[in-house]
């Protein structure tokens, strides 16, 4: 298998700070991507960047709030004036909180959605006619398992996840006679800083007294027996960002360890 594929492609990953983002960023730099990074996290993000460039000394790091429609406008326009044009789009930016459904504020509902949900379709709604100007270009979406399964404690996130996943298929029938392939990643449990703060919350929510019993609930929930890292759902986004998947298009490939099988 050629090590290189993505030898001068411009990959662009919105929150690559950290974290499943990060994994990301690195894989595709060691295949020769140059990278456009994209976080709200400037700080992290160049620290994520300096890590990228011992691979693709070109890459470029962005301030960006994917909620926020003219900054993902000048960002999204400054990356095609930086690079010339971007190949492969990764809608990773996301968030999470976790409550009991009728305990959710208008406030929490919100900033899941509008980061998970809309900031997937802003960043998109700016890429994709660069893309169909050249009629090709590959849109990864990073989803999660709780966009296939309802997560107790999680209606807004899985709420937003579901979205993803119907965004991913209408823009899969609406680019396809572009050349542009659309597809969606759903990560299992994570072993990420998101997850560390995941834990403490269930953990307080439902009454358990050491956090890691609950991490411990997720590993026995995986069949695989472990929990997912990033690296496992960076090489499935990078397989679906790469010529093996051109006829592969409004899917959402599940990296669950089992725990989803649909």
């Amino acid at each position: 298998m050629n090590c290189r594929r993505f030898e001068g492609k411009v990959v662009f990953v919105t929150g690559s700070a950290r974290g499943i983002g990060r994994a990301i960023a690195l894989e595709f730099a060691k295949e020769g991507a140059l990278m456009a990074l994209g976080d709200k996290d400037f700080d992290e993000l160049e620290r994520t960047l300096k890590e990228v460039r011992k691979y693709s000394g070109k890459s470029r790091a962005y301030e960006l709030d994917v909620t926020k429609e003219d900054m993902v406008k000048e960002v999204v326009k400054e990356i095609i004036e930086d690079f010339g044009a971007i190949d492969v789009l990764v809608n990773n930016a996301g968030v999470s909180t976790m409550n009991w459904f009728w305990e959710l504020t208008e406030e929490e509902w919100n900033f899941n959605m509008n980061v998970n949900a809309k900031g997937a379709w802003l960043v998109s709604k700016y890429v994709a006619p660069e893309m169909m100007k050249r009629k090709k270009g590959k849109i990864v979406n990073v989803a999660s398992m709780a966009a296939k399964l309802g997560a107790p404690l999680l209606a807004h996130y899985s709420a937003s996840k579901f979205a993803v996943l119907g965004l991913t298929q209408a823009m899969a029938k609406e680019l396809a006679e572009y050349g542009i392939n659309v597809n969606a990643v759903c990560p299992g449990f994570v072993k990420t800083s998101m997850q560390d703060r995941e834990v403490v919350w269930e953990a307080k929510l439902r009454g358990i007294d050491d956090p890691e019993k609950v991490r411990q609930e997720y590993i026995d929930m995986t069949p695989l027996g472990r929990l997912c890292t990033p690296e496992d759902v960076a090489k499935v986004v990078k397989f679906l960002a790469s010529s093996d998947a051109n006829f592969m298009t409004g899917q959402a490939l599940n990296v669950t360890g089992g725990v989803c099988v649909h």
